[in-house]
């Protein structure tokens, strides 16, 4: 079994908590505050920023391709 690299682990992590965060917004059916759209914004550019990371040198820098990400 291949170890995951910490790359790997941020954009899982990251990943769940826009899962919460997004499901956090549906059970406010409707009442949406300013602060859980900020944190859902925030998780999505860190999120974005990370596979933009791995597209770019994830391959050169043995982080592993884009396939073996998913």
């Amino acid at each position: 079994m291949k170890t995951s690299h910490p790359v790997h682990a941020l954009r899982a992590n990251l990943e769940a908590a826009r899962l919460k965060a997004v499901e956090t917004l549906a059970a406010a059916k409707g009442v949406l505050t300013t602060d859980a759209l900020q944190e859902l914004a925030i998780l999505q550019v860190a999120l974005t920023a990370v596979q933009q990371e791995i597209d770019a040198h994830g391959v050169k820098l043995g982080w592993g391709g884009a396939d073996e990400l998913k």
